[in-house]
């Protein structure tokens, strides 16, 4: 078996997991045909960044350390985009809130990484084929996150292995 990746995510709640269905559905709707394996909703996630293979008790130490405490993020996603060629069908906005930009390029520059240019979103439908269409504006969806977590994948499988509250 591989070993595990790490990954820093967001979980939708369960309102925002039904907004979403309904965005997608709208979607799906207004252009047909979609094809491609979609997302299981129970697995839709925001991805604040990935970190590869790593310790994980290494990366928890170092977000306690890191971690400013409870911060309020507010996303809006206003979007659907696709990615990778066209082959990844993804909800989003167009920037990421400041205080969560912070504490990611935070993260990264003690690890001595430049911070890539991020766009949260959610990856909902994986194709084996690309599509050629532009981005398509979509009713405006706000997600207040309430928690981060330490995500642990392997073989499929995602295993939250630590959260942090985000409010107070």
């Amino acid at each position: 078996m591989r070993e595990p990746r790490f990954f820093f995510a967001a979980w939708p709640p369960a309102g925002v997991l039904s907004a979403l269905r309904l965005r997608l559905a709208q979607f799906h709707q207004r252009n047909w045909p979609l094809a491609g394996r979609c997302e299981l909703p129970q697995r839709w996630h925001l991805t604040l960044f990935y970190l590869g293979a790593s310790d994980p008790a290494r990366l928890q130490r170092r977000l306690d350390d890191l971690w400013p405490g409870p911060f309020p993020i507010t996303l809006s996603f206003d979007r659907i985009r696709a990615f990778k060629g066209g082959r990844v069908l993804w909800i989003g906005g167009q920037e990421a809130p400041p205080a969560l930009t912070q504490w990611r390029q935070g993260w990264l520059a003690e690890d001595g990484v430049e911070a890539d240019p991020f766009l949260p979103h959610v990856t909902l439908l994986r194709s084996p084929r690309p599509w050629s269409w532009e981005e398509k504006p979509i009713e405006p969806l706000c997600w207040t996150l309430q928690e981060l977590t330490l995500v642990a994948s392997s073989g499929g499988q995602y295993t939250v292995l630590r959260r942090w509250s985000l409010v107070s």
